[in-house]
């Protein structure tokens, strides 16, 4: 990847725009300044719902029935929600999705991540 590419990369999740709609209609807009900090929060909890979950879903189909795997399922859904809302914000287009389902994988399974140059 060149010089431009790797800026681009670096500075994805820099900034964070934060909107708002007052009870007027005007429209609030700003930048989240820990947005770095809540991507790394966000994978870091995605990655410890998952190891929970898979831990917990052991002797499945038995563990569907206990109370832990169901805690790690409603774990495993909120990280999941928290990170796609910090890996895609609100752009929810079927190439987003896709990207983001690539790069999840990658990052639960250890699957290796190809780009489609």
């Amino acid at each position: 990847m060149n010089k431009t590419g790797d800026e681009t990369v670096d500075s994805m999740f820099d900034e964070i725009v934060e909107t708002r709609i007052a009870p007027d209609g005007t429209l609030e807009a700003s930048l989240k300044p820990d947005a770095e900090q809540e991507m790394e929060n966000a994978v870091a909890d995605m990655v410890r719902s998952w190891k929970e979950f898979r831990d917990a879903s052991g002797d499945y189909p038995i563990a569907v029935w206990k109370y832990q795997w169901w805690r790690a399922l409603c774990y495993l859904a909120l990280a999941e929600d928290r990170l796609k809302e910090a890996f895609c914000g609100r752009d929810r287009s079927p190439a987003s999705m896709k990207q983001y389902h690539k790069w999840r994988l990658k990052m639960i399974d250890g699957r290796r991540y190809r780009t489609d140059a």
